[in-house]
């Protein structure tokens, strides 16, 4: 086997609520409600259900306040709400309109299976009625200059609803079959020209396509028939969120496998100039500047000032609701943030549309993996000679750099994408992590997850361009020094160390013939990763790390090496995911097709152990087979390869003067 999966990234991220709500905002609300005494759920029922304009928008009002808990969700997927809701998306009133999409968006973030529901309750028949009025309109928005550039109410009303689709279309392949029979698709291609529609609702759109475009070739001739729109987008270099529309762009245009065919190389070279921007430089910087403006906004005489100039005592009424619209805008704190979530959304987009350009989900199917004979293996597939050394023909090579053209390897190398993509792998300081704690926890996990994007897009580049391509042995033996010790330093947050344990072990790979790299590794070194597998409940992450023990154990010196086969024949016989499992054996057999080690195979015993351990392994692949998906051909693999070990080990045993085996042993 030898060879690690290319991770193909689904791009879709749930869209933020509407209203952000905090934990003290719903108790405030629950104790201030005049019918608490029949419950929250049952008041917002009642007034959606009142006649009166103002009682309906006090409920969705509620609602939309409701959604931040989820016994509330919970309680609100037991009534009938949704089907009162819905309707309220073609209601004359655009306030009600308004107040009704922003709910139904902000109970649309809370799970897949409430999306699920919402499709169940028909919420796609009034939505889609909705939408279609803008689609047949010369709809176009009105911006205030004089409020910080704020919409009008009928564009914000678009703007929620196209987030609600979105959430639909994320969770429910019924919304998207549904989304399929409408000509709304073409409709929305404008929106994405954000110099008329504004940055919110082009990048709503957009990230709308991303997910509509997925897998789903019905909409691949409206975006093949609007090809320039994207180009224009991919061309942008303005600010941050320019930059994440130029990131969705790609994006999209990679979901068409002709288009991500036919715009590779200019996609590379967009997505270069959004990765080159250091996003720690730039959260440093606008994290002290947030935090200037909230000492001034802190200060007494500024307050006092501020509520001197806002309040009158014969305020008019249009006056007073322009006061409350202005002290509803955002604030310079809130449009830095913004600008921050925009750069961390564009670059982990660039390194996913990367990482999709280097990926081929048809070498690793079938995706259930229950429709696979054993006899339809073949057993000439990945397996190893271990008299002659030497893997059959039809192994994967996935270091040889053929699945890229040149050209696309060339823009990867004139423009530094590696070293920018490891730039934007790196961890955050431990000051920065807790300023941006204090700022918007949003933001630490936008920046974790750029980080995870851009760590599984080295991992991919290592299969597939050459050791050259990477930068050289010696850049390649660094980077992995140095991930390991951010795992063994950093904290043990698994979702950071899958992916950087995966880079590792692609890393390694490249250094299979550089021993001189690893002359100066002792034992204590060793001992690190033993404990690394020993310590970690995640089965990703313990498979990472037996293959990288694998081959070590083709780098070091007999004593560490057979510390390395003890250590995996110990652990096979106490590991239960059958994967691992595999994956451990799979290192074991890459150790002895380079080298015999005739005295450990005489004093660990080795072909008793190994035949004991290849029972237990048959067992497990028969009983797990379901769960392993698509992985189960490549477990299949290594069985086929360990009955071959076994008769290789058997017949070492005999040469060295050791008694022949028996198959019951």
């Amino acid at each position: 086997m030898g060879k690690t999966r290319k991770h193909k990234i689904q791009y879709s991220r749930k869209s933020n609520p509407l209203f952000a709500i905090n934990g003290s905002d719903i108790d405030d609300f629950l104790n201030n409600s005049s019918a608490i005494a029949i419950g929250p759920i049952e008041a917002v029922r009642d007034q959606l259900q009142n006649a009166n304009t103002e009682e309906k928008l006090n409920g969705l009002q509620s609602l939309a306040v409701l959604t931040a808990s989820k016994d509330k969700v919970a309680g609100i997927c037991q009534t009938d709400i949704v089907r009162i809701v819905g309707p309220f998306l073609c209601e004359k009133d655009e306030s009600v309109r308004n107040a009704a999409a922003g709910a139904l968006r902000n109970l649309s973030v809370a799970s897949s299976e409430v999306c699920d529901y919402l499709v169940e309750q028909d919420i796609l028949t009034p939505l889609f009625a909705m939408l279609q009025e803008y689609a047949v309109d010369d709809w176009k928005p009105k911006f205030d200059v004089n409020m910080c550039n704020q919409m009008d109410i009928r564009s914000d009303i678009f703007l929620q609803a196209i987030n609600l689709l979105w959430n639909l279309c994320e969770s429910a392949p019924y919304a998207v079959d549904t989304f399929n029979q409408t000509v709304l698709m073409e409709s929305f291609i404008r929106c994405l020209d954000f110099s008329v529609y504004g940055l919110d609702i082009a990048i709503s759109v957009a990230q709308f396509f991303l997910v509509v475009s997925e897998n789903n070739p019905k909409s691949w001739k409206v975006l093949n028939d609007h090809v320039p729109n994207f180009l224009c987008l991919l061309s942008l270099t303005g600010d941050y969120g320019q930059a994440y529309l130029c990131s969705l762009a790609a994006a999209i245009l990679t979901n068409v496998p002709a288009l991500a065919a036919s715009y590779s190389v200019t996609m590379l070279r967009a997505l270069a100039g959004v990765l080159k921007i250091n996003h720690q430089i730039v959260i440093s910087s606008v994290i002290a500047n947030i935090s200037n403006l909230s000492n001034l906004i802190s200060q007494p005489e500024t307050l006092e000032l501020e509520i001197k100039m806002d309040t009158t005592d014969d305020e008019s009424e249009e006056a007073a609701a322009n006061r409350r619209r202005r002290q509803e805008l955002p604030t310079e704190a809130d449009i830095a943030v913004r600008d921050i979530g925009y750069l961390l959304d564009a670059q982990r987009v660039a390194a996913e549309v990367i990482t999709n350009l280097c990926s081929d989900e048809d070498d690793y199917h079938n995706e259930d993996g229950n429709d696979i004979d054993d006899e339809s293996i073949s057993e000439n597939e990945c397996v190893v000679d271990y008299e002659s050394n030497k893997t059959s023909e039809s192994s994967l090579n996935l270091l040889e750099g053929d699945k890229f053209t040149f050209d696309v390897i060339d823009v990867i190398k004139s423009l530094s994408m590696v070293e920018q993509l490891w730039q934007r792998a790196q961890p955050l300081s431990d000051d920065l992590s807790n300023q941006l704690r204090e700022t918007d926890i949003n933001l630490l996990m936008k920046a974790k997850n750029l980080r995870i994007s851009s760590l599984l897009c080295l991992q991919n580049l290592c299969n597939c361009l050459t050791a050259e391509d990477l930068g050289g042995h010696n850049a390649i033996y660094n980077v992995w020094l140095e991930l390991g010790q951010q795992v063994f330093k950093g904290p043990r947050d698994y979702s950071i160390m899958e992916p950087s344990t995966s880079l590792m072990r692609s890393a390694l790979e490249h250094l299979k013939s550089e021993r001189e790299l690893f002359k100066q590794m002792a034992q204590n070194d060793l001992e690190l990763i033993l404990g690394g597998v020993k310590n970690c409940s995640m089965p990703e992450i313990r498979a990472n790390w037996l293959r990288m023990l694998g081959t070590l154990g083709c780098l070091l010196a007999e004593p560490l090496a057979k510390l390395i086969i003890s250590f995996i024949v110990e652990t096979c016989t106490h590991e239960e995911d059958v994967w691992t499992l595999s994956e451990a054996f799979d290192a074991l057999m890459d150790m002895f097709s380079d080298n015999d080690w005739p005295e450990i195979i005489m004093q660990m015993d080795l072909v008793k152990e190994i035949r004991k351990l290849e029972k237990i392994f048959r067992s497990k692949a028969r009983s797990q087979r379901k769960e392993l998906k698509e992985r189960y051909p490549a477990v299949q693999t290594v069985r086929t390869n360990l009955t071959r070990f076994v008769m290789y080990l058997e017949k070492e045993s005999i040469k060295l003067g050791g008694p022949p085996s028996s198959a019951t042993d």
